[in-house]
């Protein structure tokens, strides 16, 4: 199999998207497209592997050489990556860390095969700021959370972390997770109850998960890597797990159980997810949330691109109990 024309051309467009934050990076995404593009080395590592299809494959390649540096099986290209992560602009340097990158392919694929069948989980604590948003916008004082997709959990601990806001601030004022936060202050809210699913949950306490979510993020990115190991911490303290479930059943299965208090609204949370589900599948879901609404106050909260390319942005559904006659 190869990689669609369409894909390739999302994939630069991420890299462009990226080059201001993560220069190294973007570099090597745009080399890792020009590369399939004539069929180069990369090309024949990839070309049999099922998933190839997938709009983001090829940031899995990214990760599986990110884990090769973190797990301290490449230290040459980990002692270069410090030296020049925040970028130069030498075309010197870029072509050498194409060579390291290209290097640690060929010397350890075994463990980028690996990589490369993990599903892309770029699970950073700071996007549950845009659920934030929109809990702030839905206002209502008691919620149950429900997440798709959920990873580790992160995003289920958002009234455990602390909020910085322009004039505010919300959350565990003892949080060793410490955010910025934009919009307006969320107000007062509960969060009585909250789980999540995904068919790939990460542990937070097991140190291979553990690795495997810091192998997502860029070596730029230092502070997001401290915020995701902070994050990561806390969620191993609290002891949530999330459900290994298809993400359908899961939720037909919670939204069945009462809540036993018609003030608490329930919340469908997802974000970075929904690209990854087939038409047939967010049919599905669609379905069972207006099914639900009948019996509890319901609404989705999702952080969603509209293409892989683009930004992503905040959408809050409501779901109205309403009957439709023929």
């Amino acid at each position: 199999m190869t990689i669609p024309a369409a894909s390739l051309t999302d994939l630069r467009a991420m890299a462009t998207s990226m080059a201001a934050s993560a220069p190294v990076s973007s570099d090597l995404l745009l080399r890792v497209c020009d590369d399939i593009e004539r069929r180069g080395p990369v090309a024949r590592l990839i070309e049999d592997h099922p998933d190839t299809a997938d709009p983001m494959f090829c940031v899995r390649l990214l990760a599986a050489v990110r884990w090769l540096d973190l797990s301290g099986l490449t230290p040459e290209l980990a002692a270069h990556l410090r030296r020049f992560r925040l970028g130069t602009g030498d075309r010197a340097d870029n072509d050498h860390t194409w060579h390291l990158f290209l290097q640690a392919l060929r010397e350890h694929p075994q463990q980028v095969g690996t990589a490369l069948d993990r599903p892309v989980q770029q699970h950073q604590p700071h996007r549950a700021g845009a659920l934030l948003a929109g809990l702030g916008l839905l206002a209502a004082p008691k919620v149950r959370l429900l997440e798709l997709g959920a990873c580790a959990g992160l995003n289920l601990h958002v009234d455990r972390y602390r909020w910085f806001g322009h004039d505010w601030q919300w959350g565990d004022r003892d949080s060793t997770v410490r955010l910025a936060c934009t919009g307006a202050s969320p107000g007062e809210l509960e969060i009585v109850d909250r789980a999540g699913c995904d068919l790939t949950p990460r542990d937070p306490a097991d140190p291979a998960d553990v690795l495997i979510l810091r192998s997502f993020l860029p070596p730029e990115r230092d502070v997001e890597l401290l915020e995701l190991d902070d994050a990561l911490a806390l969620a191993a303290r609290r002891g949530l797990r999330v459900d290994q479930a298809d993400a359908a059943e899961w939720l037909d299965a919670k939204l069945a159980e009462p809540t036993g208090d018609r003030s608490v609204h329930t919340v469908v949370w997802h974000s970075l997810f929904w690209p990854y589900l087939g038409t047939r599948q967010q049919a599905v879901i669609e379905r069972i949330l207006s099914g639900a609404a009948r019996r509890m106050p319901l609404a989705r909260i999702a952080l969603e691109p509209h293409t892989w390319s683009s930004p992503p942005r905040l959408q809050l559904t409501l779901y109205s109990a309403a009957r439709t006659g023929r």
